[in-house]
C-alpha cells in the first residue's frame, strides 16, 4: 500500500501541477499485515531486506541539505528518513530550479516504527516561467532568517548598530545581497517582532522591569519614578552601585547635561556626570523628565542627593535652562553654579549673526583675564562690533559671573572649564540613542554608554599604573615624582607647568614675618606680575594665579619656587588626591575601617575596585576559575551572619502596571492647559510615586517597592 505526501508548487500552481510524490518505505510491524505498510514495489518483488531504519542495502538516506538536486533525475528515488526532511529537500530543489513551494495536504500514516520516504515521481512542468538565478533568493517560500541569522542580528542590536547596517554586513560576510536567503523588508520585519516581545506589557512596564533585573543582579541600584493619576510614567531617575561610589569620590563636581531626541515620547534625558581621576567622564546616574519645569528639575536634584547619601557638589554645571538653574538654586544653594562654555557658544552662533564676535566670545569664556582685564575686553569689543543693543550679548553679559573664567578663578571646576567635556557627552551618548528608541531601547544603550566608558577607565589606569613617561624638563626629580603620583592625563598638564619654569623671570624675593614673598615675571609678559607666598612653618605656598585653586594642580610659579627652594617632590599640601593613580584605592583604605550608612557607597567602590583584580586574575587561567567556588561560599556565610535579612518584597510585581507616557510637549512647541492632577505633589513622592529602592540588606536602602513618601 503506497503512502503519499503531496506539495503544491508554485504560488500560483494548481493542485494537479508540479506534484511531487514520495513513497514511504516501512518494515513490518510483528507477524500482523494488516498494521504494517508495503515497502515499493521494486523491494517487495525483488524480496530485498530492509536493515535498522528500512533502508535496503541498495538505498542510502538523503540530508535534506544535500547538494545536486537541479534535475529531475538528481532527485527522482532518492530516500528520507523523515516526511521533514524529505520537504526540506524538496524545498532546496525548487529554489535551485527558481520556483516556490506550500506544503499541501499529507496523508496521515499510524502504526510504523521504522519508516523512510522515497521519491517516485516528480511532475516538473509549471503554468510559470521558472525564477532566473539573480531572483531565486527573492522567492517568498525560500526567504527566511536562519538561527545563525538570528543570533547574528539579535548581537548587533544589542550593541545599537543600525537595521541597515546590519543588511549590508551580512551581506558583505556572505558574498553579496544574492547571496542572503532573506530581504531588507523581512529583517526589519524580525527586529520589529523583536522589539514588540520585549515591550509586550508595555514600554514603560518593560524598562522597569529591566531596571528591576538590574537591581536583582546589583544590589545597590536604585531606581525611583512617578506616575500620573492616569498611572502613566512620569519622571524616572536611575543609578547603579558603581555610579555612586564613584560619586562620593567625584562628585565635587556635577554636571546636569540635557540631551533632547532620545526616546520616541521627547521625553528630556538628563545624564548627571563628572570627571574622575583620569579625568574622563563619570557618570553618576540618569533621569528621564516629565517635562522641563522647576518642580521636575527640583524633584531629579533632590532624589539624586537623597541616593548619594547627601552628598552636596561645590560646583554644579548646567546648560543654562531657566527652569534647571531655579531648581538648584533651591536645592543646592550653596554650590556654584557655573554655564557651560560649548552650549554658550552654541548659541551664540544661533543669536549673534557677527563672525567676529564669536571668537571675542570664545576668548572672553576662557581667557584667563583678572576681572578689569575682561571687562575692558568685553566693552572694547561689542563697542567695535556695534553689539550694545543686541539682547541676547546683554543677557549673556548679566550673567558673566556664571561662565567667565575671570569670575571663576580660585573656583575647583575639574576641567569644566574647558568645552571638550560637555561636548564629548552629547557626541558619544547621541551615537547610541535615536529619536525612534523605545523606554526599554533608551535604558539598554545607555547601560552599553556606562560601560564604554568604564572600559575606557579600566584602559587608562593599566597605561597609568604600568608606563613610566621620559623625563624632558629638566627638573627630574620633581617630574618623576609628579609621574609616579599623578594619572597620564593630569600628569601632563603637570609636565606643562614644570615645563613653563624655564620662561619665568624671577623678580625678587620679600619677607614678611614666617612668609617669603616670591616675585616672578614672563618673558612674554613682563609687566605681569605673580606673587607666590612660602611660609616654612606651615608649611604653605599659594599663588595668586589660583591654577591650584581652580584645577587642583601647581602652576609654573610654585615649581619655580620648589626650584629655589631645592625640593625634590611636591609638598603634600598641593597633592589633590582624585587626581592620583591610587585615587579610588587611597579611598579605600581610609575608609575600610569605618561603619555606618555615610560611608557604606565608599566600602563598595572599595570592594568592587578590590574584586575586579581578583576577577581579572582569576579568569587568566582554568584553574583559577575554581576562584568562584570560594566567592559563592563567602557570600552565602556573609548571608547567614547577617540572619538572611534579604526582604522578598522587592521580587513581587506591581499589582498596577505602569503605563507608557505621553508624546512630552518640549519648550517651544504650543504650550496648552495642564491635565489636572499630573504634577507630582511631594519633592521626592507625588501623584501615584514610586520607587524601586534596592541596597544592601539591613541600610537604609531597603530592598522593596515603595509608594508615595
Amino acid at each position: 500500500m503506497d503512502s503519499q505526501s503531496h506539495f503544491t508548487v508554485g504560488e500560483d500552481d494548481s493542485g494537479s501541477l508540479s506534484e511531487e510524490e514520495y513513497f514511504r518505505v516501512s518494515s513490518p510491524i510483528g507477524d500482523d499485515e494488516d498494521e504494517s505498510f508495503h515497502s515499493d514495489s521494486e523491494t517487495a518483488e525483488t524480496g530485498e531486506e530492509t536493515h535498522g531504519n528500512g533502508v535496503g542495502p541498495g538505498q542510502e538516506t538523503c540530508e535534506p541539505d544535500a547538494p545536486g538536486f537541479r534535475s529531475t533525475d538528481d532527485f527522482l528515488d532518492k530516500v528520507f528518513s523523515t516526511e521533514e526532511d524529505a520537504y526540506a529537500a524538496y524545498k532546496q530543489f525548487a529554489r535551485l530550479r527558481g520556483f516556490g513551494v506550500r506544503k499541501g495536504d499529507v496523508a496521515r500514516m499510524n502504526g510504523l516504527l521504522d519508516q523512510v520516504w522515497k521519491v517516485r515521481r516528480i511532475d516538473d512542468n509549471h503554468n510559470h516561467p521558472l525564477a532566473t538565478t539573480m531572483f531565486r533568493h527573492l522567492l517568498p517560500s525560500h526567504r527566511n532568517l536562519s538561527d545563525s541569522d538570528k543570533a547574528q542580528v539579535d548581537s548587533l542590536k544589542k550593541f545599537g548598530i543600525a537595521t541597515s547596517k546590519i543588511m549590508a554586513y551580512m551581506a558583505g560576510q556572505s558574498g553579496g545581497y544574492g547571496m542572503l536567503w532573506f530581504t531588507k523588508r523581512d529583517l526589519y520585519n524580525y527586529v520589529h517582532s523583536q522589539r514588540i516581545a520585549q515591550i509586550n506589557n508595555g514600554d514603560a512596564a518593560a524598562a522597569i522591569s529591566y531596571l528591576e533585573g538590574k537591581a536583582n543582579a546589583d544590589m545597590m541600584t536604585v531606581a525611583r519614578y512617578t506616575k500620573t493619576t492616569e498611572n502613566q510614567l512620569g519622571s524616572l531617575f536611575w543609578a547603579d552601585g558603581q555610579m555612586m561610589a564613584d560619586y562620593q569620590l567625584f562628585g565635587d563636581v556635577l554636571a546636569f547635561d540635557a540631551t533632547y531626541r532620545s526616546n520616541k515620547y521627547k521625553k528630556p534625558l538628563v545624564v548627571f556626570s563628572g570627571s574622575n581621576h583620569h579625568k574622563q567622564t563619570a557618570i553618576f546616574g540618569f533621569a528621564l523628565l516629565e517635562d522641563e519645569e522647576v518642580r521636575t528639575y527640583k524633584w531629579v536634584s533632590l532624589n539624586i542627593l537623597d541616593v548619594m547619601e547627601n552628598k552636596k557638589p561645590s560646583v554644579v554645571v548646567t546648560d543654562g535652562d531657566k527652569a534647571m538653574r531655579a531648581a538648584i538654586a533651591d536645592v543646592l544653594p550653596l554650590a556654584r553654579h557655573r554655564l557651560c562654555g560649548w552650549h554658550l557658544e552654541k548659541i551664540c552662533v544661533l543669536r549673534v549673526k557677527e563672525p567676529e564676535f564669536r571668537k571675542v566670545f570664545k576668548k572672553a569664556v576662557y581667557a584667563n583675564l583678572d576681572v578689569t582685564e575682561f571687562e575692558e575686553y568685553w566693552s572694547t569689543a561689542v563697542e567695535s562690533l556695534g553689539l550694545m543693543n543686541n539682547s541676547w550679548v546683554k543677557s549673556t553679559y548679566e550673567l558673566r559671573h556664571s561662565w567667565a573664567t575671570a569670575y571663576l578663578r580660585g573656583t575647583f571646576c575639574v576641567g569644566y572649564r574647558t568645552t571638550s567635556r560637555c561636548e564629548g557627552i552629547n557626541a558619544f551618548i547621541k551615537g547610541f540613542l535615536k529619536s525612534t528608541n523605545s523606554l526599554l531601547e533608551l535604558v539598554q544603550s545607555l547601560d552599553r554608554v556606562v560601560k564604554d566608558y568604564r572600559n575606557n577607565e579600566v584602559t587608562t589606569q593599566f597605561y597609568s599604573s604600568y608606563y613610566t613617561p621620559v623625563l624632558t624638563t629638566g627638573l627630574d626629580n620633581i617630574e618623576l615624582f609628579a609621574a609616579k603620583t599623578y594619572t597620564r592625563a593630569v600628569f601632563k598638564e603637570v609636565r606643562k607647568q614644570i615645563k613653563g619654569v624655564g620662561s619665568l623671570l624671577f623678580l625678587g624675593k620679600d619677607s614678611i614675618s614666617t612668609t617669603s614673598v616670591y616675585k616672578f615675571s614672563s618673558v612674554g609678559n613682563r609687566r605681569k606680575v605673580r606673587k607666590v607666598l612660602y611660609d616654612p612653618s606651615e608649611p604653605k605656598i599659594e599663588c595668586d594665579c589660583m591654577l591650584w585653586n581652580s584645577e587642583g594642580i601647581p602652576c609654573c610659579h610654585i615649581f619655580c619656587v620648589m626650584k629655589y627652594e631645592g625640593w625634590d617632590e611636591i609638598p603634600p599640601g598641593l597633592v589633590v588626591r582624585r587626581w592620583c593613580k591610587d585615587a579610588k584605592e587611597w579611598t579605600a583604605s581610609k575608609t575600610c575601617d569605618l561603619s555606618g550608612n555615610s560611608n557604606c557607597l565608599l566600602r563598595y567602590g572599595a570592594l568592587c575596585s578590590a574584586m575586579s583584580v581578583v576577577a581579572k586574575l582569576a579568569s587568566d587561567d582554568a584553574a583559577d576559575f575554581l576562584v568562584r567556588d570560594a566567592l559563592t561560599s563567602l557570600a552565602r556565610r556573609l548571608q547567614v551572619r547577617r540572619g538572611n535579612t534579604v526582604d522578598h518584597e522587592a521580587r513581587e510585581r506591581q499589582q498596577d502596571v505602569v503605563k507608557d507616557p505621553p508624546v512630552a510637549r518640549t519648550k517651544g512647541a504650543p504650550k496648552r492647559g495642564r491635565e489636572a492632577g499630573s504634577s507630582t505633589n511631594a519633592e521626592l513622592g507625588g501623584v501615584g510615586v514610586a520607587a524601586l529602592l534596592v541596597g544592601i540588606p539591613g541600610t537604609r536602602r531597603g530592598r522593596a517597592f515603595l509608594k508615595g513618601r
